[in-house]
């Protein structure tokens, strides 16, 4: 079984002269997480206790052989760049160069990755917005048992496998790739899920486009617009995001009302998948 914390995080370095920031050190030890440097030489007697996982660990490490190594134990491993290692090939999926740019959150969230673990996004006042995951197969099969749900969206594949392989290709892709893309709206105190909000590319413009999509039973409460605004927010000061856009079918005049309301202009008309929509755009 995965941990679901973060326990320690060992550096295991072939310098002997590095050392950890000591900031970086004292904010992972408020938060609970010890770090430890390991000199090459002496791994053997630094692995992890037995009442520690390797999924309970982060391994920081400079040495490309090892790196695989422990990649092949089923550690989590963050590379860690500096002069003497840029030309090596260390063929492992997160990597650091400078530890004292980066703080205890940088460490949780690539363990999380490693982990499955969906990443926390951002609160509203009501609603929680994190990251899909497989674990919502069901919760969002039953939103979209309300087929008014998919008037002005795609639906679910009819087959759940496929899904299901579509969420894990998503978050691989998606997540592990831009930072961002379409999340998952919870109720804050429930976790009850209550739409999806975020932003993805669309072929043909450069803008990250907001989509949104609300469980009918929430309809009329404010939602769409607590979220997407707190988005728009967050898109702005997260990613730089400096436009945005959003396309809406000509009849759907709920969400066209919302982006007046959030500031959208319309832009244009555009015909996709034999729908004629609108463009709307916004300058942050």
């Amino acid at each position: 079984m995965r941990s679901k914390l973060l326990r320690c995080i060992y550096y295991v370095t072939v310098d002997h002269f590095v050392t950890i920031p000591q900031d970086l050190t004292a904010d992972l030890a408020y938060h609970g997480i010890k770090i430890y440097q390991v000199p090459y030489h002496s791994i053997d007697r630094f692995l992890p206790p037995k009442n520690l996982t390797p999924q309970s660990c982060l391994i920081l490490c400079d040495i490309p052989e090892l790196v695989q190594a422990f990649l092949a134990s089923d550690y989590y491993v963050v590379a860690v760049l500096h002069e003497d290692n840029k030309d090596k090939h260390f063929n492992v999926r997160y990597a650091v160069e400078d530890l004292t740019e980066v703080d205890w959150h940088f460490f949780v969230k690539y363990w999380q990755r490693y982990a499955g673990i969906p990443w926390h996004i951002f609160d509203t006042e009501r609603c929680k917005i994190r990251e899909m995951c497989p674990e919502d197969l069901n919760d969002l099969y039953d939103m979209y048992k309300d087929k008014r749900i998919c008037q002005y969206t795609e639906d679910l594949f009819e087959n759940r496998m496929h899904e299901l392989e579509y969420i894990k290709d998503y978050v691989k892709n998606m997540y592990h790739f831009y930072g961002f893309g379409t999340w998952l709206i919870t109720d804050k105190f429930s976790e009850n899920l209550i739409g999806r909000v975020g932003f993805n590319y669309r072929p043909g413009f450069d803008d990250p486009e907001l989509g949104f999509v609300i469980d009918p039973k929430y309809w009329r409460h404010g939602y769409a617009y607590e979220t997407c605004s707190k988005a728009i927010e967050y898109g702005k000061n997260e990613f730089g995001f400096s436009r945005i856009h959003a396309f809406v079918r000509i009849e759907n005049s709920p969400s066209i009302a919302l982006l007046n309301k959030l500031g959208f202009r319309e832009c244009g008309r555009y015909t996709i998948n034999e729908n004629l929509h609108e463009r709307w755009v916004l300058e942050l």
